[in-house]
């Protein structure tokens, strides 16, 4: 008796048809199972994660890396003083010429003055109002022939010393430049 036997044999087209069409049916299976939470950041393959696929503020500072922020990538304008920690903004930060009057405040000239007879030695100062600090200062006899024999800051004001080498008495004024808050 003969029998007549086929041989079956599998093309790799059948084998690749088969695999891709697996993928296909369990891939859209496998996205409908996962549960709610379920994605972990091992999961999640670096900088895929867009900014429109968070949600309103679930970013915060204290889950910001010190080294993330790239400040290249900062809007102008856009801080304001509560996006800044204490102390955070120093010297080396500050642009030259990048602050002025308006950005920190009114700057005032306080003034007193006082008189030094003739080969006397005194000092006046002048102090900044409550409120305010003192930047520098400096003082000024009323003629020539009255030395400043000091000139330097005190608590928060100017204090300024001199001899009256003139033949009568003289007057001596301090300066103090302050900043208001």
């Amino acid at each position: 008796m003969t029998r007549n036997t086929r041989s079956f044999r599998i093309s790799p087209a059948l084998v690749i048809s088969c695999v891709a069409l697996f993928l296909a049916l369990t891939g859209s299976a496998l996205a409908v199972g996962i549960a709610k939470n379920s994605v972990r950041s091992a999961q999640i393959v670096d900088g895929t994660v867009r900014t429109v696929d968070l949600r309103d503020s679930a970013v915060t500072t204290p889950k910001i890396a010190e080294s993330a922020v790239d400040s290249s990538k900062v809007a102008d304008d856009s801080l304001t003083i509560a996006d800044l920690g204490d102390n955070s903004v120093g010297k080396a930060e500050i642009l030259a010429d990048s602050v002025g009057s308006s950005e920190l405040g009114p700057v005032t000239v306080r003034t007193n003055a006082t008189s030094l007879a003739k080969g006397a030695s005194g000092g006046v100062s002048a102090d900044c109002a409550a409120g305010e600090q003192v930047l520098g200062g400096g003082g000024q006899p009323g003629h020539f022939g009255t030395e400043m024999t000091s000139s330097r800051p005190q608590g928060n004001g100017w204090l300024y010393q001199a001899v009256n080498n003139t033949g009568g008495a003289e007057t001596i004024t301090a300066y103090a430049v302050c900043l208001g808050s």
